[in-house]
């Protein structure tokens, strides 16, 4: 067991302990004393595990093993409390195993402070690797196929600007940017321009000196020299001389904070190239970077060939199978360098080199002199907090070119108890910022934005897959299940049938060679198909998603067994009722439904839900003083409204007035089905000023009534959907002064009345099936904000006015106002 495992298993036991002692029954059941024992013996370890050294290797087992089993111990005995199977005998017995393992847990804190006080207070990185790049760039000449526009972009920027200007260059490793540097930095262009010229290669564990002395060594200088002995020498070579130094693979704005002052600003155009694969990095110099993207299959194919043939061309009979590994190779320059280079020198046969192409571990293992794939991207993961490794391994798990939401990991990594809380941040915020630090390090790709910019979804390259795969079983977190059998933390089936991933579950089509029932450390169970008739035996489930309920309405008041249960998603069907004792499960964080009821709270004392942040999409939703102080902290808000046979005010039936007391509400969508909801049924609608997103649909607010929408402080987001009281909607003083994005669908809205500074900082705009709308006020388009107009089977006299607008706006120069008419190539028109 390595460090990421053990970081996790200890984080796990920390967010298990907090879910016990805040367990209405579990948190009177076990011992204080030993609790507080033991976590202050795991809070030192968790410390000492986040400033880990590689010669504490051998203590990392030992700490991970503890951890597990004690989380283990108390997860059982938690759930034969809750089962009502837990004897007083059985319970003595408990206490005294518990009071054995905390002790076990000391020894290994004393091993621990002992070894600490041998290598003293400060634990130092691991050092660098012996198969890092060498001090200069090879010597030996690098294909450029695919580079040619980065090339020439970067030798652009090299030329003009007097001030000296840094430029960085980021992408995943691999990817090609110490080649373009090296390129540009020979390129006769440069060597013309620049007056002197010094290649600095900074690597993981910098070092200033060393930094400085390569420096030097390129222009000349001696090297015997204390620190700031260099520096002055540097400073003065350079000075009043036009520079170009590159420096290659910086991980840390920290390295470049130690020799800047060397660097003097002669006015004159010198410039500094830096190479990288943290984002941190790039945003720290603030200047325009060029990110190195992915080969294309064509200059794929050409670079595999020039590697693997030289001169020439690929055999006939090799063609197909060739064609299969290149794309296998996903456009990583450095793969398709490794795998041309074995190929090259392999017998040229079909059976070997079909061997070849289904053996996708020699593309991540083969090696020659160390150059390969995976011991690359194994330096960034090796490089990466602990606190990510877990994290990141863990992405292994989905298939390959996988979609993977940000909503969805979350939670994943929330439920397997791998983030470790911090105060005034929710677990979520905490694994949203891991998620884009992994995306800032180029280890995952950002797929899809949302329309306020976010992470909608990423996905993982396929060779950093292997690595997540790898590693994982290299340090027993999880390894590819292919038989029946191995330990808790993880097994995986490759066909995606069925994976039981850090105690998870899940199931297809095929039924699984596992048997969840006797998994009694289950945490997460995905049913798709709905096999399971009562899912909810597993009482320590956190995370469970099942296909649609059409034969099985009503969730069972078993489900507050499941005493640590967090998310509940289930998909498209009939609607579902929950229990009453869902208002008495106090770790509930998301509850996702198609559409559902909850049965009145029950009497008496009130379970606050404090970690509820998401609740959808609920029928009928009566917001009583008693259900919104139990929803205090809720973040996202679905509910629908039917009318009945006789006219409805739904604004005083359910209460909406309290709505406004949500102080933590993000985003609310409101829908009110039924030809009866006339009039103004949300009349009594407050709304709290947190509210960033807003859709009422078919709500027949009033477009004379929209001064309290336009008076939320945060709204960025703004969907009209449907009926809205009004043909007119004229402003006087309302002013949506933080919305962004605008949508009006299918409403008889037949005069707009605005202007700019109506909508100050709007950027999108979007309009569908509004057959009576005259013109879209003329001075939207003065918004010094607005990108995109987007019109969808809108009156002629609106699609007129819309490009009208454009014309104006490319008149006074504007080129970025973008007005699309009927058409879905929109990236905005989901959104509706």
């Amino acid at each position: 067991m390595e460090m990421a495992m053990a970081y996790a298993c200890l984080v796990s036991l920390l967010n298990t302990m907090d879910q016990i002692q805040t367990h209405p029954l579990l948190s009177t059941c076990f011992d204080n004393y030993q609790f507080q024992s033991l976590r202050e013996i795991v809070d030192f370890l968790v410390d000492f595990v986040e400033n880990y050294s590689e010669e504490a290797e051998d203590l990392m087992g030992p700490i991970g093993d503890a951890a597990h089993e004690a989380e283990d111990m108390i997860e059982i005995e938690a759930a034969d409390r809750i089962r009502g199977e837990s004897t007083t005998k059985s319970v003595k017995m408990f206490l005294r195993r518990l009071e054995k393992m905390i002790q076990g847990i000391n020894s290994i804190k004393v091993k621990v402070i002992k070894y600490k006080e041998e290598i003293g207070s400060i634990i130092s990185m691991p050092p660098p690797s012996s198969s890092s790049s060498s001090s200069s760039p090879a010597t030996k000449k690098t294909s450029m196929l695919g580079f040619d526009g980065y090339v020439t972009q970067l030798l652009d920027e090299l030329i003009g600007h007097d001030s000296r200007r840094i430029l960085p260059i980021v992408g995943m490793g691999g990817i090609g940017k110490t080649t373009l540097a090296k390129n540009v930095y020979e390129n006769s262009l440069a060597v013309y321009h620049f007056d002197v010229r010094a290649w600095v290669t900074v690597s993981q564990e910098y070092n200033a000196t060393h930094m400085l002395s390569q420096a030097l060594s390129f222009l000349g200088g001696s090297m015997n020299k204390a620190d700031d002995e260099l520096g002055e020498a540097l400073h003065k070579t350079l000075s009043c001389r036009r520079y170009l130094i590159v420096l290659d693979d910086v991980w840390s704005v920290v390295a470049w904070e130690k020799i800047q002052n060397f660097f003097p600003e002669n006015g004159n155009g010198s410039r500094i190239v830096v190479t990288t694969r943290q984002q941190e990095v790039v945003d720290y110099f603030g200047s325009s970077s060029l990110a190195v993207g992915f080969l294309d299959y064509q200059n794929s194919w050409d670079l595999f060939c020039e590697v693997a043939f030289a001169e020439e061309n690929c055999p006939l009979q090799l063609e197909g199978i060739a064609e299969k590994v290149v794309r296998r190779c996903n456009g990583l320059p450095l793969a398709i360098r490794v795998i041309g280079g074995l190929l090259g020198k392999a017998p040229r046969t079909r059976e070997y080199w079909e061997d070849i192409a289904k053996d996708k571990s020699l593309v991540m293992e083969y090696s020659d002199e160390g150059n390969k794939p995976s011991s690359i991207l194994y330096m960034s993961y090796k490089h990466l907090p602990v606190w990510l490794k877990s994290c990141f391994l863990y992405l292994g798990l989905f298939p390959e070119d996988h979609k993977v939401y940000m909503s969805l990991l979350t939670k994943l990594w929330v439920a397997e108890g791998f983030i470790k809380p911090t105060k005034n941040r929710s677990l979520e915020q905490i694994a949203e910022s891991y998620m884009k630090e992994l995306v800032d390090r180029n280890l995952l790709l950002v797929g899809e934005l949302t329309i306020n910019k976010k992470i909608l979804y990423c996905s993982l390259h396929d060779l950093v897959r292997e690595l997540c795969i790898k590693t994982a079983e290299k340090e027993n977190f999880y390894w590819v299940q292919r038989d029946i059998g191995g330990r808790r933390r993880s097994i995986f089936d490759e066909r995606w049938e069925s994976f039981y991933t850090g105690q998870s579950f899940t199931l297809s089509e095929k039924p699984s060679p596992l048997v969840p029932f006797k998994c009694r450390l289950l945490r997460v169970l995905v049913d798709d198909k709905n096999s399971l008739d009562n899912p909810f035996q597993q009482v320590n489930l956190r995370y469970i998603t099942q296909g649609n309920y059409r034969t099985r309405p009503a969730i069972p008041s078993s489900i507050s067994l499941c005493w640590s249960l967090q998310t509940l998603i289930v998909h498209p069907g009939s609607t579902v009722v929950l229990p009453s004792e869902i208002w008495d499960m106090p770790q509930l964080r998301h509850i996702e439904i198609s559409k559902m009821k909850i049965s009145d709270p029950p009497l008496g004392d009130v379970c606050v839900l404090h970690n509820l942040q998401t609740l959808k999409t609920v029928e009928k939703l009566v917001f009583t003083e008693d259900v919104c102080a139990r929803v205090a902290n809720i973040r996202e808000l679905d509910i629908i409204y039917y009318s009945s046979d006789q006219r409805v005010e739904l604004g005083w039936s359910f209460h909406l007035h309290n709505v406004g007391r949500l102080s933590k509400l993000e985003s609310l969508s409101m829908c009110c089905m039924g030809e009866q909801c006339v009039g103004h049924p949300l009349e009594n609608l407050r709304l709290p000023n947190s509210l960033r997103e807003l859709m009422l649909d078919d709500c027949y607010v009033a477009w004379s009534g929209m001064e309290m929408i336009a008076s939320l402080p945060r709204l960025q987001i703004l969907r009209l959907l449907g009926k809205v009281a009004g043909l007119e909607w004229k402003f006087v003083k309302e002013e949506f002064r933080c919305l962004k994005h605008l949508f009006i669908y299918n409403c008889d809205l037949v005069s707009w009345n605005a202007d700019r500074s109506n909508f100050p900082v709007l950027e999108t705009l979007l309009l569908s099936n509004l057959q009576m709308l005259d013109e879209i006020p003329l001075d939207i388009g003065e918004i010094p904000t607005l990108e995109q107009i987007a019109i969808f089977d809108c009156s002629e006299s609106t699609r007129l006015s819309a490009i009208k607008i454009q014309e104006e706006q490319e008149s006074l120069g504007n080129q970025a106002l973008q007005v699309l008419i009927d058409s879905f190539d929109s990236p905005n028109f989901h959104f509706f």
